[in-house]
């Protein structure tokens, strides 16, 4: 186990289960965040669509509750097309009975909404009538009256013939009363005082009017015999009530007062008692292809039971109430409710079993809230954090192997050549070698062994100053071809002695100026010449080349060599402090900071050290690209 935890491979094991602990924790809390932001978020697009709905169904109760109102306060009476009113007076001020006054109704003559088709009214009996059309014998009679045409609206004929077709009397006042449970108030009867009320007859729909309509009118002061002697009442205004007296009319009369000859006059009294319900609106078939919407009352007068109603026209109610919501709703839907208790009281009216239907609403992305931007952030940061931990893991890890294998390589390199030292050392002073030339050879030896521990000290103390400070440039002007003859007079011995022939080319000219630290440029370009000798031991072409050429505003110096070459992978790894290639510790010694060292250095000059395969697709050529 605890092998596994080692190196590497345990640090990568433990920074995948740190970065999935920071990811999972994190990744929980954004989760978390965002849905509460979307809760909240549509909480808030609840709550105005809410506010909404609260207005747009107060708006619409407030443009149909008046108009109900209206209807609802019309007295019983107006839907008839003539009717006997409450007591009048005559020009002279005068209180005259209850009866001798016949009234036509308003609703003959008053502007209604385009959306109210048809008033209507509905007894037990069957009969279905509507003040607004009017029979024959009254249109006529009406005409000859008020001196105006009185004609019948054609359309309006045509829908109380549906309602009368399609509609059952019992049926609709069952509808009725269904939709809501009604308190009849009953209107006073006269006071005991009121000598004029009681000095006339009561009119009801049992007394003479129905019995004998004759003597009702005789008595009321129409003159069946002579038909043209009854005298004008005349025409005034009382109460904001239009009141008409009917004029010498004679037997045309006569059947209007009749209710089971003319449906379109109904006569009530004082001496009954009357009571209304409330409008009730809800939907009902008049045919099999409409759905027709209608507002009623039940009527009662004394035991008898009536229903009276308006048609309404809801594909123009709907779009005038479309138009009062426009601006909250633009595209809102109105239908209709068929259920007596809503399934969504909170879009339902109250004054029509109207549901609204609001288009959804459009909720607009969020964009970057605070909280996201908190969490974006948040990410960042945890982000940077683990790739920094990472990274600080990985190349701490990474330089305390390389510092082992340093240390390693090190003791390696160091031991071998104070073991040569020593032994040759002892040899010598031991007298043991009596031969003078085997004394040259070992004296050469030791030479040799002890530049190669210089050179290995040198590079660490180079490589330690490098890494504690940044060492000043001293830099002096020279020429190219001077510069190249002291490196090849410096480490041609190098090469001879490693079996290898060094090749100076120079095309930039050897006049060619370079302004320079010239020690720091020497031991790059003897670093790459170590370098090549000691990875192309075993190439069957000894020979390394040390060119310089111009490129553009600098110059170039190139060492190449036909060794095995460095793997297109190893091309950037080469350059890193205490790393080598692969078969590195197999071909040649070394602690892996020769190439770490010169690119280093070349940064310090302004230039670039790069490798490439060399001229003839074999072996490795280091190019150090240096301003002039």
């Amino acid at each position: 186990m605890t092998k596994w935890l080692r190196g590497k491979r345990g640090g990568f094991i433990a920074f995948v289960a740190i970065t999935a602990l920071v990811a999972g924790g994190l990744g929980w809390v954004t989760r978390a965040a965002l849905e509460l932001e979307r809760q909240q978020l549509a909480a808030q697009a609840k709550s105005e669509l809410d506010d909404r709905l609260r207005l747009a169904l107060w708006r619409l109760d407030s443009f149909m509750i008046p108009e109900l109102a209206r209807e609802a306060s019309r007295p019983f009476a107006h839907y008839s097309a003539i009717y006997v009113p409450f007591p009048t007076m005559d020009p002279t001020g005068r209180r005259m009975p209850p009866g001798l006054c016949l009234e036509c109704s308003p609703l003959l003559t008053t502007d209604l909404p385009d959306w109210m088709l048809l008033h209507f009214s509905t007894a037990g009996d069957k009969n279905w009538w509507s003040p607004q059309v009017l029979s024959e014998p009254l249109r006529k009679t009406l005409g000859k009256v008020m001196q105006v045409e009185q004609k019948n609206d054609a359309k309006k004929v045509n829908l109380l013939k549906d309602l009368a077709q399609n509609v059952r009397n019992d049926a609709l006042l069952t509808k009725v009363r269904q939709q809501e449970e009604y308190q009849f108030a009953p209107v006073p009867a006269p006071a005991a005082d009121d000598k004029s009320a009681q000095s006339a007859p009561p009119i009801s729909a049992q007394n003479s009017a129905q019995k004998n309509p004759a003597e009702f009118l005789t008595r009321r002061g129409f003159n069946q015999a002579t038909q043209t002697q009854v005298p004008q009442v005349g025409n005034f205004m009382a109460n904001n009530t239009y009141y008409g007296a009917l004029g010498p009319v004679g037997e045309n009369l006569l059947p209007l007062l009749d209710k089971s000859k003319n449906p379109n006059q109904v006569v009530k009294s004082q001496g009954e008692p009357v009571a209304t319900g409330p409008m009730t609106a809800f939907w009902i078939n008049t045919d099999p292809q409409h759905e027709r919407l209608v507002v009623a009352r039940q009527v009662k007068v004394g035991v008898e039971q009536a229903c009276q109603g308006i048609l309404l026209n809801w594909d123009a109610l709907q779009c005038r109430l479309k138009n009062v919501i426009d601006d909250l709703f633009p595209d809102a839907d109105l239908r209709p409710m068929r259920s007596t208790v809503p399934t969504a009281p909170e879009r339902t009216m109250t004054a029509l079993p109207v549901e609204l239907v609001p288009a959804p609403l459009a909720t607009a992305e969020p964009g970057w809230t605070p909280l996201r931007i908190g969490l974006a952030l948040a990410w960042a940061a945890a982000l940077i954090a683990i790739a920094a931990v990472g990274l600080g893991g990985w190349s701490l890890i990474d330089l305390s192997q390389r510092r082992v294998r340093f240390v390693s390589t090190v003791t390696h390199e160091l031991r071998t050549p104070l073991t040569t030292l020593r032994l040759y050392l002892d040899m010598l002073t031991g007298g043991m070698v009596k031969d003078e030339q085997q004394k040259n050879e070992y004296l050469h030896t030791l030479n040799a062994e002890t530049d190669r521990l210089n050179r290995l000290v040198g590079n660490v103390l180079d490589f330690s100053r490098l890494e504690n400070q940044r060492p000043r440039l001293e830099k002096t002007t020279v020429k190219t071809g001077e510069l190249l003859d002291q490196v090849a007079a410096a480490w041609g011995c190098r090469c001879k002695e490693c079996g290898k022939e060094l090749i100076v080319e120079n095309s930039a000219g050897a006049d060619t100026p370079l302004t320079t630290d010239v020690n720091m440029v020497q031991q790059v370009l003897g670093n790459l010449i170590d370098n090549a000798c000691k990875y192309s031991r075993s190439a069957s072409d000894p020979r390394l080349w040390l060119r310089a050429r111009s490129q553009g505003r600098g110059l170039v110096f190139e060492v190449e060599d036909r060794g095995p070459g460095i793997q297109s992978s190893e091309r950037r790894s080469v350059f890193r402090p205490f790393r080598r290639g692969k078969d590195a510790d197999v071909t040649a010694g070394g602690v892996g900071l020769g190439l770490a060292l010169a690119q280093r250095w070349a940064t310090l000059l302004g230039g670039k050290l790069t490798v490439q395969v060399g001229q003839e697709k074999v072996g490795a050529c280091f190019r150090l690209e240096l301003p002039r």
